[in-house]
């Protein structure tokens, strides 16, 4: 039974492992497909581009856009100038942007005059496919980098042979599933030819696909939208809209358009507000992490050392520093009255210096830091006062102690010698205050004592371990770091706060990279809905299409007709689903203060998570434009499929049984 029990195992992961690799390629590949569509459609709009003033007013508008969007970015700040004001920061950004859009219309503009619109889509696929194809082959595994090219070369070997039974001729989806196939060969030769992985290889292959992006979006893009925009009083415009807004007997293609546009605004919708409280869950734990502690840690390189007052010194010299103070750390358990006993982090610190770094004063609930070095006794001959410590409020609960209470702390090393080891020391403090933390698992781990009391504890010199930094803005950390650095010399070294909690914070971005990736399929699908209207539609208009043929119509308009329809549904369901997740995730709070009425369920214990009793939120505009994009990506390439179908029809032979 064991035996068998352990095959289903294995079978069941070689499974899993299955599916989550073809949902990987399955996803490449759909991004290679409606990418490469949506940038055939794009050019058969920028090629309707005449007036240079909407151009200009396009080009503008969008260089400002993502001016204000890469200012934003918190990975950027670091590189950024300290002594930069936003403004400035944005006007330099808007005109580099617009710069590169300046050059990229040019590249777009002498590609559309010299290619064709087949040769054109021809060059887009090779682009992808390359780029797609250089990444995958960089990884050095064949299976990877062979599984896309043999799915397209076997796609392609099926649909040639239904055409040869049908008799029909060969169509654009046979020619681009060929022409992907053999690109992505080179993946496959690359990673034969390699043998292992290469970086310099799967980089390579991301610029291209990072040129070619950024092509589409600084050139392409203006380009079409002024196309797009001067087609309003065109014949194109005015038979699209008449066909979405259906009258009487068409009023069942009307409904599923609506349904269409609806689908694409609750994925829309779903993801920004996902996203948004993600964001802001990161926020709140980033700021409890970072907000309240230092940014910077300076050590030796020799361990502990004693000239660290000169080096604070130093420290609050550097430029965007708002505060030093000196630490040394110990490992120890902490006795109550009662016996019971917990395992502390112990920290010394210096009680006038720590509320520059951190919160901790602040923080305190009962008694005061400047108790954690007592004054000497007034009569002599009296009795020295213990020491001070500060200890978690939940600690002092299960201690059983207040302020002025005694406490017992204990070192496992370091006792007088005994023949089963060296015995556990012991040091008598005294609680004086207690803080409340806002991250308990966290903060209720440290003990904190005076510096001098930790040199006591730890039988060593006047020496420290290290040196808690707190600068002026925690997102520039790393350049004030390396500031610092340079300011003390090789005998020193910088850890900021990103190497302290990597594990966490790479936890909740994966997350919230998966989390996109499975909602953006409710995009998808509608996309497909998207196709299948418009086949729908086409079916229902064949005579339509058939006599505005012989009246002169060009297989072009034909399919700017259907290519505006599915450019409109997605741009109406991209619009209301921006909307709607940027209002709904500023009104989260009402919302929840709803459900909880209703439902009398306390939807966000604060005790489960840390204090947050309403759902956090911060909506981040990269990402608002990102999801946006997608949704038009996939609404623009669904659309090229049947508007080529539609545009092929025989103006005979779709009037035969009319």
């Amino acid at each position: 039974m064991a035996g068998w029990l352990a095959v289903l195992d294995s079978a069941g992961s070689a499974l899993a492992l299955t599916f989550i690799v073809a949902l990987a390629l399955g996803i490449g590949a759909l991004t290679l497909f409606f990418f490469g569509s949506s940038v055939v459609v794009l050019q058969s709009f920028a090629r309707q581009a005449r007036a240079g003033g909407v151009l200009l007013c396009i080009v503008v508008l969008e260089a400002l856009l993502l001016g204000g969007i890469l200012v934003g970015q918190e990975d950027l700040r670091e590189v950024l100038p300290a002594d930069a004001t936003p403004m400035g920061l944005w006007l330099t950004a808007s005109a580099t942007a617009a710069l590169g859009s300046v050059l990229a219309l040019s590249i777009c503009a002498g590609l559309l005059r010299t290619l064709s619109s087949g040769r054109l889509a021809r060059a887009s696929l090779v682009v992808l496919a390359a780029g797609y194809g250089l990444g995958v082959g960089g990884s050095g595994r064949v299976a990877y980098a062979a599984a896309p090219a043999l799915a397209c070369l076997a796609a392609a070997a099926l649909v040639a042979v239904r055409r040869r039974r049908g008799g029909a001729r060969s169509g654009d989806v046979e020619s681009a599933l060929w022409l992907l196939g053999v690109v992505l060969l080179a993946g496959v030769v690359a990673a034969l030819a390699l043998g292992r992985p290469s970086p310099a290889l799967a980089e390579a292959g991301g610029w291209v696909l990072l040129l070619f992006a950024g092509l589409v979006v600084l050139g392409l893009l203006p380009l079409a939208a002024a196309g797009f925009l001067e087609m309003r009083h065109s014949a194109e415009w005015f038979i699209a809209s008449r066909y979405l807004v259906a009258q009487r007997r068409q009023t069942f293609i009307s409904i599923i358009s609506v349904i269409c546009a609806a689908g694409v605004a609750a994925g829309v919708w779903l993801i920004i507000t996902v996203l948004s409280v993600m964001n802001g869950f990161q926020e709140v734990w980033r700021e409890e992490f970072v907000g309240k502690r230092a940014h910077l840690t300076v050590m030796s390189r020799y361990g502990n050392f004693a000239d660290y007052r000169e080096a604070v010194d130093k420290v609050l010299a550097t430029p965007e520093v708002m505060g030093a103070s000196p630490f040394l750390d110990a490992e120890g358990m902490v006795r109550g009255e009662r016996g019971q006993i917990q395992g502390v982090r112990v920290r010394g610190i210096d009680p006038f210096l720590v509320g520059a770094v951190s919160t901790l004063p602040d923080d305190v609930i009962a008694g005061s830091l400047e108790a954690l070095d007592p004054q000497p006794p007034a009569e002599a001959g009296g009795e020295d006062p213990l020491p001070g410590i500060v200890i978690a409020s939940g600690l002092a609960w299960r201690l059983g102690v207040g302020v002025g209470d005694p406490l017992l702390l204990v070192s496992p090393f370091g006792g007088p010698p005994t023949p089963f080891g060296p015995a556990p020391r012991l040091h008598r403090y005294q609680v004086a205050a207690i803080f409340q933390p806002s991250f308990a698992q966290l903060d209720e781990m440290y003990a904190y004592v005076s510096l001098n009391s930790a040199q006591a504890f730890l039988r060593v010199s006047d020496v420290a371990q290290g040196i808690e930094v707190r600068t002026r803005d925690f997102y520039r950390s790393s350049p004030v770091g390396l500031a610092v650095q340079a300011g003390l010399g090789e005998d020193y070294y910088v850890r900021d706060w990103k190497e302290f909690f990597p594990e966490f914070f790479q936890a909740l971005k994966t997350e919230r990279v998966m989390m996109f990736i499975l909602l953006t399929m409710i995009m998808v699908v509608a996309a497909f809905v998207i196709v299948a209207t418009l086949i729908m539609m086409i079916m229902e208009k064949t005579s339509d299409i058939a006599i505005l043929k012989a009246m002169g119509a060009s297989e072009a308009t034909i399919e700017r007709i259907f290519a505006l329809e599915g450019t409109l549904i997605g741009i109406v369901g991209t619009a209301v689903g921006v909307v709607a997740g940027v209002v709904v995730t500023k009104r989260l709070p009402w919302v929840q203060r709803q459900v909880e009425a209703i439902t009398g369920i306390d939807t966000l214990p604060a005790s489960v998570y840390q204090g947050v009793s309403t759902l956090p939120s911060d909506i981040d505009p990269l990402q608002v434009t990102c999801v946006a994009g997608i949704a038009m990506v996939l609404a623009l390439g669904a659309t090229l499929l049947p508007s080529r179908q539609g545009a092929r029809l025989e103006p005979a032979e779709a009037l035969r049984y009319e």
